[in-house]
């Protein structure tokens, strides 16, 4: 702004300066103009002085020698002034026309003297005087002439020079106004630009700071431009931000102070109302005085009365319990003396009626500039529901919630605190025993859930009974428990506790009106010092068991490291399971079926081999139940259905029969549990291309038993699309007779310990007689299994069974050998 206005008034004085030099030049010409004018004039006068004096001497020269005429010293005097005339004329500036004229005048002027002078030295000579009269008058009128003529031109030249002059005159005062009029209307601007430039910025401000006055701190200039003014708004602007912003925090700090102090206010009216409703007692030390002040809550939850207890703080320590009263004087000193930043303990406090409560007792000391305490206020809470709870909790955490018994996490424990005492005093013996329900399964899913956990709740009852009062007995889960053993002599010792568990166990439960029995498979470990851990014992006495299953329900072993190195090689045996299909390591074998007395051969039934690549065959018996374990059975069991079906194809269109021959299956208890079985089988029958009714699937009871319903589902789904259904094994399984008339079953498979039992005298033929009176009944057809002398297929081609199969017949072979089995066995009828 300081440049704008500079520059505004340097440009008036620049206008200003330039009309003044302009006037003052044209001034300096005009007094030139003047001053020639006055010469000019002067020389006017001159000229006029110069005719009269030509006038005069004229005058006196015709009147000398007369009485008018004058003195002869007169008229030279007269000439002498019209010599003078004549001389200051020529001394003017001129132009050379005019010069020239003046000088012919000059000339004129000295002939005109010198003529005079002639007349008057000639004045005794009349004749001559009036010669040199007439020549002189002669030559004054001569010079009249010329003078007037010169006077005349000069009067013009005077006139023409006096006209220019005043017109010169007037246009000096023309550019003297104008520039005046100029310098002012840029003067105006000037100043209406000065005053618009200065008075609107200092408006918008003044406006600015009117609306802030008022309250509006959010106002801002909008005046933008490089001056100060500029900048001013601009600080002003940042000025109105920060008032803002202030005046924001300002408000926000106000507000937030009536919150406190609104809050403040009901802290304080919630404290008093606490004081006096609160479920916690407050308690306020007066360290300086050795004085306390309990709440009448305080006072209560202690059973007394608000007159009942003192202010001193022995009335507060002396009813703690005497086993925690050493930690909580402690934890207060130490919290006083500044070693802890609270205070904050659990313990028992005697109650009025003398049983002890659990407290929770949290303070805090006031100090002074020196740090010193004077003061501790706190508060107590009865936490007696609490520590009930926790202490359930932590129950409840390592008890089993159904039987109430130890679970495994306890146990765990427990069983590693023997094995590190056992550690450190030698010859101390202990044992753990695991166990496992047998066909617990069965009766979870045939009676129901609520009889299956009261069987276990009644079983965790009896072998509770069956121990010492020092020694364990948990559920792990599901159905299988554990017993550890403490302190026994020896082995003996554990044995003695299993057979009494079997003992126990033998006897039926009557559970919901059902008769329910539950053996038990025992596995037992003996402690040793190789075990450091209790996972380690855990898992040998569990691999104990498992042979104890192996030889049957409600049996016994005691594990040895054979047992160990065996389940290490059925490990192995797992890890190369999984590739015993991808390397074709898999074979299928045909055992014939025949019509007992025809001796027909009705049809095979598909055995799986697993040559394995270093333990050479594998049987079914040994990897089945491996396979069912890793879910590899469902991959397994399928291939084994599409190669038999396939061979069965080739078998029919190579064999020619009256009726076509079958191909029976057997299915795993895993692989029927499958949800897409019946999808799998009527896929595969449509790839290989056979009749679904020369398919025959073969399961056991058991697997009908584990899930009646979906069994039920899945037969209907197989017998719909034509597939036979023959039960295996049957009589050796846990079953129900009433099923059996529901179930779309074709067959009843005879089990080889039935056929087995036979003597060539005719002895143990009932079983086998009343499963064919069955069959019959229902109309199924029989088949007898593991026919492996002659009186056992004559005894049961007596009972009127239709079909038999096993080592007297003919052993498992491969595809490539019934051709020649085929031909062996008729050249063997011919010749018999």
């Amino acid at each position: 702004m300081k440049r704008k206005i500079f520059l505004s008034f340097l440009l008036v004085f620049l206008i200003s300066s330039l009309g003044a030099v302009f006037a003052y030049v044209s001034v300096r010409n005009t007094n030139a103009t003047l001053s020639r004018l006055i010469n000019l004039h002067q020389i006017e006068t001159l000229r006029q002085q110069l005719l009269r004096s030509i006038q005069t001497v004229q005058s006196d020269l015709y009147t000398v020698n007369t009485e008018l005429g004058n003195k002869l010293d007169y008229i030279i005097d007269n000439v002498e002034n019209l010599q003078q005339a004549a001389k200051q004329c020529t001394s003017c500036h001129h132009t050379p026309e005019i010069l020239e004229k003046i000088n012919g005048i000059q000339t004129i002027i000295g002939d005109y003297q010198e003529s005079l002078s002639f007349y008057i030295t000639a004045s005794a000579n009349t004749e001559q005087i009036n010669k040199n009269k007439l020549e002189a008058a002669r030559i004054g009128n001569q010079l009249l002439i010329k003078t007037e003529e010169m006077s005349m031109m000069a009067s013009v030249k005077l006139k023409a020079v006096t006209t220019d002059a005043m017109r010169e005159v007037k246009r000096v005062l023309s550019i003297l106004v104008a520039t005046m009029l100029a310098a002012l209307i840029i003067g105006i601007i000037v100043a209406i630009y000065l005053t618009r430039a200065i008075t609107r910025p200092i408006d918008a401000l003044l406006a600015a700071t009117r609306m802030i006055a008022a309250g509006n701190l959010d106002t801002t200039v909008g005046y933008r431009d490089s001056t100060e003014f500029g900048e001013l708004a601009s600080h002003f602007n940042d000025m109105s931000s920060s008032l803002q912003t202030g005046y924001a925090k300002l408000e926000t700090e106000i507000a937030e102070r009536k919150k406190s102090e609104v809050a403040l206010r009901e802290s304080d009216e919630r404290y008093a109302m606490a004081a006096q409703g609160s479920n916690d007692g407050l308690w306020d030390w007066d360290l300086r005085n050795s004085t306390i002040y309990f709440s009448p809550r305080w006072k209560s939850m202690l059973g007394y009365t608000n007159g009942e207890i003192g202010n001193k703080p022995e009335e507060w320590l002396s009813r703690v319990h005497p086993d925690d009263r050493p930690e909580i004087e402690a934890r207060i000193a130490a919290h006083i003396s500044g070693r802890n930043s609270h205070l904050e303990n659990e313990f028992r406090m005697l109650h009025q009626d003398g049983t002890y409560h659990w407290m929770l007792t949290r303070g805090m000391a006031v100090r002074d500039d020196s740090g010193q305490a004077y003061r501790m206020a706190g508060s107590q809470t009865d936490i007696m529901e609490r520590k009930v709870a926790t202490e359930q909790l932590v129950y409840n955490a390592f008890h089993d919630a159904l039987t109430d018994l130890p679970n495994r996490s306890l146990f765990m424990d427990r069983l590693q605190h023997v094995i590190t005492t056992s550690a450190r005093r030698s010859g101390q013996l202990y044992a753990v025993l695991f166990l496992d329900m047998d066909r617990f399964k069965v009766v979870n899913d045939s009676l129901g859930h609520l009889v299956g956990d009261k069987l276990l709740i009644e079983v965790g009852c009896k072998l509770a009974e069956c121990i010492r009062p020092g020694d364990t007995v948990a559920r792990l889960g599901g159905d299988e428990f554990s017993v550890l053993l403490e302190s026994i002599k020896d082995v003996k010792d554990a044995v003695d506790v299993a057979d009494r568990i079997h003992l126990t166990l033998s006897v039926p439960f009557i559970i919901e009106g059902h008769e329910v029995y539950a053996a038990v498979s025992i596995g037992i470990a003996l402690g040793s010092e190789l075990y450091e851990r209790a996972e380690q014992v855990l898992r040998d006495a569990d691999i104990a068991m498992y042979e104890a299953k192996k030889r049957g329900n409600a049996s016994s072993e005691i594990f040895d490291t054979g047992m160990h190195a065996s389940i290490l090689d059925r490990i192995q045996l797992e890890s190369d399971l999984h590739g015993a299909l991808d390397h074709n390591q898999l074979t299928m074998v045909y055992q014939p079926i025949i019509d007992v007395k025809t001796h027909r051969l009705a049809g095979f039934e598909a055995l799986v081999r697993w040559n394995h690549p270093t333990r050479g065959t594998v049987y079914p018996m040994e990897f089945i139940t491996l396979a069912e374990e890793t879910g590899l059975i469902v991959k397994i069991g399928e291939w084994i259905l599409r190669e038999a079906c396939r061979e069965l194809k080739v078998l029919q269109t190579r064999i020619p029969s009256v009726l076509p021959l079958k191909m029976s299956i057997n299915i795993s208890g895993k692989q029927f549990a499958h949800e897409n079985l019946a999808e799998i089988v009527a896929g595969i029958i449509e790839e290989t291309g056979i009749a679904p009714h020369t398919l025959a699937i073969e399961i056991t009871e058991s697997m009908l038993m584990e899930n009646i319903d979906l069994a039920i589902a899945t037969l209907n789904k197989l017998r719909a699309m034509g597939v036979h259904i023959h039960i295996d094994d049957f009589g050796t399984g846990y079953s129900s007779l009433s099923y059996l008339h529901s179930l779309p079953i074709d067959a009843l498979k005879i089990d080889r310990s039935f056929v087995n039992k036979l003597t060539a005298l005719g002895e143990n033929q009932e079983i086998i007689t009343s499963i064919i009176s069955l069959a019959k009944s229902l109309n199924f057809d029989v088949i007898a299994e593991g026919v492996e002398l002659d009186h056992q297929l004559d005894q049961i081609k007596g009972l009127d069974c239709q079909f038999g199969q096993g080592f007297l017949i003919a052993r498992p072979m491969a595809p490539a050998a019934i051709d020649a089995w085929i031909e062996a066995d008729v050249l063997k009828r011919k010749n018999t």
